[in-house]
């Protein structure tokens, strides 16, 4: 594996360095061109415009067309982070135990990158996030209502992520260097170079990141052993490191004035190292110990991922129809390999046993997607119209081993072989038209399902085929100049991630692992959006998002009442409703505040021992913003976050907040720009939750250090510098 990495990362960094040379003899050519050809504009014309700039301050939260958009690019609270550390910072936005991404109370929803779907979930896609640098985002846009050209996947809506990119003449190369302290160490560094000419533009990057996490906490349980209910009581320490390699490369052809061609390919990997220690003691009733055990959990997971996208598009006409085709494949592997040994004592400290569980998860998925899109404004109204079709394949062969005087012995009740094959092709039709002051977009997506889920030793194969209607309606009315009114709908489906049905064991320790799920069903929703914008700053929204089958985590008992397993499934109905208001205030024309508080309510059944249960809470998440501009090209960030108890499966979580501060500088013309910010500056962040079902009482306390202080710098030389446009597709979403 080294030998591969080295020989990946020597080949890119040669790519790179060829890519800068022959952009930088190429830009001298074009400078010596455009010198003779300004000399003679000189002599030709007699007045010049050079150039107009024009700056404007961006608010830190805005709306567009139904989009929340939160501003990332100004901000002074991006070293040392990366874009999973921005997304715990946006409102609606919280992370479960295991860092599962949940917008509005629901862990469905889709993760774009620059218009495109990432297709990852779980923990692939924390990792993903994990190896993206806070400083590489220029925005975060917040979909709840989806229009009919997105795909109908994610009930809570799509978040997302534009890059930093820009489009002028030349060629450029930025260096970034960052090192940041949490509980250790860690930096991030970076390379992107381009080169643009009037019809060919190339650009290329290669990303060093060493993120690390660290999380302490406790969480426990009653069991039943042999007859007697027993507390376990359990303390844990999780210790993660992780060095990605990320590079992209890619070239747009300009081959005639109306065509378009593109190439691009995105790699990375890591070599992902986790830690896990936990101590469970055994309590009777009265609170006495009775035994304890130790156990260390070691695990080697290295991800290999490489997509490719090919894309064209032609202009139709100058009035902007244009027809636009893209093909994507993506290769993405996971060589997972796990050793957990467990010490055994009794409450005196004598050595009862050890126990030691091997195991081998690879795991290998490949998307094939290919798409069209004909995008055709008229004088009075605009239509859009598309195709797409995808292909997923996953297969995951696991094996179990116990060790048994001195021998692996595969154990066969925990060792299995799932694939998983899924197609799905989709139709879409909108139209959108004003009348007046007021516009309306209405669209409907046709999706045709076809999945087989197959567990190989029991022969069972769970299959879906389905064709379902996703409509949509916006309508945007301008009342005056100072207020104007959105309302949209849509129809969503949450299919389950590749990881959410794969029975797969992920083992915390001997007490209590993760499970995937082949029975589980896709969920269905109706979205429901108003939105009343004051002087296109004041923002006032209530969103009405109901649900079938809902998809969340749930505990169940297993070896006779002594292992908890942690897996998705079904709900029932689900009702949110989510109020939420953007303030900004301007107390000085140095110092901006924006508040940001979502007021929602939350409601769906349980299952318990003998019925069910409905749960319903009412939760308030708060963001306070403070932009300081001060003398000499200082800016100063604070930022305070808030989040009541809240519902997340079978669970309700306790109240938690965190503080953040950064400042910014920038020299020499903004070409070389330093930063400092300091994340969770109390270190108050914290994971609670209680179990609402009597299956499992579980709960849990865990402690993140997430306190981080980051110090970057970042130089600019040449043009303007062209970010790579990422292609994905949502069918990545869900690996």
């Amino acid at each position: 594996m080294n030998y591969s990495m080295n020989y990946r990362n020597a080949h890119i960094i040669f790519t790179l360095c060829l890519l800068f040379a022959v952009g930088s003899m190429y830009a001298q050519n074009i400078s010596k061109k455009d010198s003779t050809n300004k000399q003679n504009d000189t002599i030709a014309k007699t007045k010049i415009l050079k150039e107009v700039v024009i700056n404007s301050k961006r608010k830190v939260f805005e709306t567009d067309k139904g989009k929340l958009i939160f501003n990332v690019q100004n901000s002074a609270l991006t070293t040392g982070q990366t874009a999973l550390d921005m997304l715990k910072k946006l409102p609606g936005v919280s992370l479960g135990q295991d860092e599962q991404i949940s917008f509005r109370g629901s862990a469905g929803i889709n993760i774009m990158v620059d218009g495109k779907m990432t297709y990852l979930s779980g923990n692939q896609l924390t990792n993903f996030l994990q190896g993206m640098s806070a400083e590489d985002i220029n925005k975060i846009e917040l979909i709840t209502t989806p229009s009919a050209e997105f795909d109908a996947a994610g009930n809570a809506g799509i978040i997302n992520i534009v890059p930093k990119r820009t489009l002028k003449k030349g060629y450029a190369v930025d260096l970034r260097s960052s090192v940041s302290k949490g509980k250790c160490w860690m930096t991030n560094q970076n390379i992107s170079a381009s080169m643009r000419t009037q019809k060919v533009n190339l650009y290329g990057s290669f990303d060093y990141n060493m993120p690390y996490s660290f999380m302490q906490g406790e969480s426990g349980n009653t069991i039943n052993n042999n007859g007697n209910v027993l507390q376990l009581n359990r303390e844990n320490e999780n210790d993660f490191k992780t060095k990605y390699y990320t590079w992209r490369f890619g070239t747009d052809w300009q081959f005639s004035p109306k065509h378009n061609i593109g190439v691009s390919y995105h790699g990375y990997l890591d070599d992902w190292l986790g830690e896990k220690y936990s101590t469970v003691k055994q309590l009777n009733a009265s609170g006495n110990l009775l035994a304890y055990s130790n156990t260390e959990n070691n695990l080697v997971e290295p991800y290999h991922y490489d997509a490719v996208n090919t894309n064209y598009k032609f202009d139709i006409d100058s009035m902007g129809k244009k027809i636009t085709a893209d093909a994507n494949y993506t290769s993405y592997s996971n060589f997972s390999d796990g050793w957990m040994s467990t010490r055994n004592y009794t409450s005196n400290g004598s050595l009862l046993n050890q126990n030691v569980l091997k195991a081998s998860q690879p795991g290998f998925v490949k998307i094939f997607s290919a798409k069209a899109d004909a995008d055709l404004p008229f004088k009075t109204f605009n239509l859009k119209t598309g195709l797409k079709y995808a292909e997923v394949t996953n297969d995951n062969q696991y094996r179990f081993d116990s060790l048994q005087a001195g021998n692996d012995v595969e154990i066969e009740e925990m060792s299995n072989h799932f694939k998983y094959k899924e197609h799905i092709a989709a139709a879409y039709l909108s139209g959108a038209k004003k009348f007046g002051k007021t516009s309306v977009e209405a669209g409907l997506r046709l999706e045709h399902t076809n999945a087989n889920g197959y567990t190989v030793k029991q022969n069972i194969s769970n299959k879906w085929q389905y064709g379902k209607l996703f409509p949509s309606l916006a309508v945007e009315q301008i009342i005056n100049a100072d207020n104007k009114v959105d309302f949209t709908l849509s129809r969503r489906i949450n299919r389950p991630s590749y990881t959410e049905l794969n029975p797969v064991r992920w083992y915390n320790d001997p007490y209590f692992y993760y499970s995937g799920n082949p029975n589980l069903v896709p969920e269905l929703a109706w979205v429901y959006s108003l939105t009343y914008s004051l002087k296109s700053k004041y923002i006032f929204s209530a969103t009405y998002n109901q649900g079938v089958n809902y998809i969340d985590r749930r505990l169940e008992m297993e070896g006779n009442g002594v292992t908890v397993k942690s897996m998705s499934d079904n709900f029932g109905k689900r009702h949110r409703f989510d109020f939420t208001t953007s303030v900004p205030f301007n107390l000085w024309k140095f110092w901006d505040i924006q508040l940001f508080t979502d007021l929602n309510y939350t409601s769906y059944p349980i299952s318990l021992l003998s019925s069910e249960k409905r749960l319903s809470i009412w939760a308030v998440t708060t963001t306070l913003q403070q932009d300081f501009t001060l003398p000499k090209d200082f800016t100063l960030n604070l930022a305070a976050y808030f989040f009541t108890s809240e519902l997340r499966g079978i669970y309700i979580t306790k109240p938690t907040g965190f503080l953040n501060f950064g400042v910014k500088k920038s020299f020499f013309a903004k070409k070389f720009i330093t930063q400092l910010s300091v994340s969770d500056i109390c270190n108050t962040n914290r994971y609670q939750a209680i179990s609402q079902s009597d299956i499992a009482n579980y709960y849990y306390k865990d402690r993140p250090y997430s306190r981080v202080i980051g110090l970057s710098f970042k130089y600019h030389f040449g043009g303007e510098l062209v970010k790579s446009s990422t292609k994905k597709t949502e069918e990545q979403e869900r690996l």
